[in-house]
C-alpha cells in the first residue's frame, strides 16, 4: 500500500510515513466501495498543536518569569506574606501551563475540504464524508457547572454530530470522541463526537470560519452544553 494513502473500514486513515518524493497533495481513501480522493486545493488545516504551543509560550513564559522573579526577591530582600502568595500563585499558573501542554507534540489537528471532515492526531488522520455529518457546532461549558469549577481544557469543545444511527458502527476508530448526553440544542441527537479545543486560542473562530467555508450548511454555530449532574448518593 503506497503510504499517504488513507485505508479502513468506513473511517479514513491516514498513516505518517512520507515516500523519498513527495505527493502533491494527500491522497485518501474513504473505505471500500470508494474511489480514493484527493485533497482538494481548498483543503484548510486547523492545527490545534501549535496553538496549543503558542499558548504555552505566551502563558507559560509569563508565568515561569513572574516566578523566578519573586523567587529572587524572595533570596534578596527577605519573606513576606504577600510574596510567598504571589509566588504560589505564578507557581501554579505556571504549572497548569505545563501540565496542559502534555498533548503539545500529538501533531493534533483537523482537515476539512469538500469531500469531508478529518481529525488529525499523532500521524494518523480519521476523515468523515460530508454527507455522513447531521451538523458540527462549538459547544461550551460555564466557568461554573454543577458547584464545580471547570477546567479550562475541557470548556469549549467541536462537537460532530452523526447523520444516522448506524454512524458509531462505521467508524469504530472514532470511539474515543463520542459521547451520548441530553442533547444540546432542539432537533439534535445527543450522541456525538465531541473534540476538546485548547483554552485562550483562536483556534475556536478558525474552525468556524473553516465550516463555514467548506459546509456552511453544516455550521449551527456555538451554544451552551451542559454536565450530566453528578448522581446523588
Amino acid at each position: 500500500m503506497p503510504a499517504g494513502q488513507i485505508v479502513g473500514r468506513g473511517t479514513a486513515r491516514y498513516t505518517s510515513e512520507r515516500p523519498e518524493m513527495q505527493e502533491p497533495a494527500t491522497r485518501v481513501q474513504l473505505g471500500a466501495g470508494h474511489r480514493p480522493v484527493v485533497l482538494g486545493a481548498e483543503a484548510q488545516d486547523v492545527d490545534v498543536s501549535a496553538s496549543s504551543f503558542r499558548t504555552l509560550l505566551i502563558g507559560g513564559g509569563i508565568s515561569g518569569l513572574f516566578t523566578v522573579l519573586i523567587a529572587a526577591t524572595l533570596v534578596n530582600k527577605g519573606s513576606s506574606v504577600g510574596l510567598w502568595i504571589w509566588q504560589l500563585v505564578f507557581g501554579v499558573i505556571f504549572l497548569w501551563f505545563i501540565n496542559g501542554s502534555r498533548g503539545m507534540f500529538s501533531g493534533r489537528g483537523f482537515l476539512l475540504d469538500r469531500s469531508g471532515f478529518y481529525v488529525r492526531t499523532y500521524g494518523q488522520v480519521f476523515g468523515v464524508p460530508w454527507d455522513e455529518i447531521k451538523a458540527a457546532g462549538i459547544g461550551a461549558l460555564p466557568w461554573i457547572e454543577n458547584r464545580r469549577p471547570v477546567s479550562p481544557e475541557r470548556r469549549k469543545a467541536l462537537e460532530i454530530y452523526p447523520a444516522d444511527p448506524g454512524f458509531a458502527a462505521r467508524h469504530p476508530e472514532l470511539e474515543r470522541w463520542r459521547v451520548t448526553e441530553p442533547a444540546s440544542m432542539p432537533g439534535m441527537p445527543g450522541e456525538r463526537y465531541r473534540f476538546h479545543l485548547p483554552p485562550f486560542s483562536r483556534v475556536p473562530k478558525t474552525l468556524e470560519a473553516a465550516v463555514q467555508d467548506i459546509a456552511p450548511q453544516k455550521w449551527v454555530g456555538h451554544y451552551r452544553r451542559q454536565l450530566p449532574k453528578p448522581q446523588q448518593d
